[in-house]
């Protein structure tokens, strides 16, 4: 090792020193290169160990009173230094090992003090697949099936090693930074551990196996998605909302109802636009049985939340238990009713639809009649995909509905078509400026017929 160390330090040059190496007993290269390849597996597991460790966890550790952990979390704080520390000591190490591990091992093979022909080319092979396994792949493995124990072994030399190497990390560190700056490219001092709302989704996607529960992954990608949304991909739009007028009474609350299979309606002063509070059905239970049908609705109301429709779903329902309200009026920016949305509406963006008895039917329907779909236009895009197989594109719409308003350009009549990638869909209802009922038919051969790429209308 200390041949090696003098020919890395300049003494001897060129011939003279690979002479040097040449000096070596067989013995004495075989411990210089079992130390190289310990030393470029320590640096390899401190490198990717640095890297895949769970910060989290180690912080809390560390909070939590842990020595080993809060060593390995000052480290974390300080994690570019101590990964170019190993990247340069990963270089050394490899280019010391190749000058040692090819002339140990041809003089291990020979007998020959000055190998030559073939056996330089077969100590060469066995040189670097030694080098590769033993010092790179393995350390490699166990440092990402095991990141937090490896750093926790490795830190005291680690922190070590970045006292004894400063120096040298620093000035190659600042050449780096100054090419990259030429570049056009600012560099960055840390590892980015945070993640978008999209990358955290492909993460729980990708991370999914046969031991992953269907169910616990689309709930995991449900939660994701629902901080990505607004009030206005969840509300009952104004259309689909039943209200009572301020002067109604008891007995009309309980008609509608029994009627509609619901049990919370906004109370209106003359119309939507003018929300005056909310009335459940329960109230009446308070009541004595013959006060019920004439109680006035505005005894029994609540006063409204409302909320306007970009308003982030978490942040509704933070709202919605703050204030103690299931309901909340959905206002639109000029001051309008745009609809309405409850905590279950909130509920289903995470669980999937909860079907109660009321639900059954009055549920949208999805029904096949001669080989086609017979769907109700208010799906959503989801649903659509899911019931039907048809995936259709994102757009300033909800539903299948909002699709074929925004294909077409104009409210449709009845048997109006329009076409996406080979998917025929013909508009069978109307209800007043409303498209209720659609048939969608799949392409003939199951992909994208008549040349069609992308959306069209007749």
């Amino acid at each position: 090792m200390v041949r090696v160390l003098n020919y890395f330090l300049g003494l001897p040059i060129g011939r003279q020193a690979m002479d040097s190496l040449l000096i070596m007993t067989v013995a004495e290269g075989l411990v210089a290169v079992v130390v190289l390849l310990a030393g470029n597996a320590f640096f390899v597991a401190t490198e990717f160990g640095l890297v895949a460790v769970d910060r989290a966890r180690v912080d809390a550790a560390a909070e939590a009173g842990d020595r080993r952990a809060s060593r390995v979390s000052k480290l974390l704080q300080r994690l570019t230094p101590h990964l170019s520390g190993a990247q340069f000591g990963i270089t050394l190490s490899a280019i010391l090992l190749g000058f040692v591990a090819e002339p140990t091992v041809a003089r291990i093979l020979t007998g020959d003090e000055h190998p030559t022909g073939p056996s330089v080319v077969v100590a060469i092979v066995a040189a670097t697949a030694l080098h590769l396994v033993v010092g790179e792949q393995v350390p490699k493995y166990v440092a990402l099936a095991e990141p937090e124990k490896v750093v926790r072994v490795l830190a005291p030399m680690v922190v070590a090693y970045g006292w004894v190497s400063r120096p040298v990390v620093t000035v190659l560190d600042g050449a780096a930074n100054l090419v990259v700056r030429r570049l056009g490219v600012e560099p960055r001092q840390e590892v980015g551990t945070a993640h978008s709302l999209h990358e955290i989704g492909d993460l729980i996607r990708t991370a999914a196996d046969d031991s992953f529960d269907p169910d616990d992954l689309e709930m995991l990608t449900r939660s994701v998605r629902l901080a990505d949304k607004v009030v206005a991909d969840v509300l009952v739009p104004r259309l689909d909302v039943h209200s009572l007028e301020v002067n109604s009474s008891g007995a009309d609350l309980l008609a509608l109802s029994i009627r509609t299979g619901h049990s919370r309606f906004p109370v209106v002063d003359g119309g939507l636009d003018r929300v005056t509070g909310v009335v459940h059905v329960k109230s009446l239970l308070g009541l004595a049985t013959e006060k019920r049908a004439s109680a006035p609705v505005a005894d029994l109301m609540r006063t409204a939340l409302a909320v306007p429709e970009t308003l982030p779903l978490d942040n509704l329902l933070e709202d919605m238990r703050r204030e103690s309200r299931p309901m909340a009026i959905v206002v639109d920016e000029h001051g309008g009713t745009a609809g309405l949305v409850t905590e279950e509406d909130v509920l289903e963006e995470l669980v999937g639809d909860i079907v109660d008895d009321f639900d059954l039917a009055s549920r949208p329907l999805v029904v096949r009649e001669r080989g086609a779909l017979v769907v109700s236009a208010g799906l959503t895009l989801d649903e659509v995909r899911d019931a039907v197989g048809l995936d259709l594109p994102d757009g300033p719409y909800e539903t299948m509905a909002g699709f074929v308003l925004a294909s077409l350009g104009r409210i449709p009549e009845p048997t109006a078509i329009v076409s996406h990638r080979g998917w025929r869909i013909e508009v069978l209802a109307v209800d007043g400026q409303r498209v209720a009922t659609v048939r969608v038919s799949e392409p003939p051969s199951g992909g994208v017929a008549d040349g069609l790429d992308g959306g069209g209308y007749l």
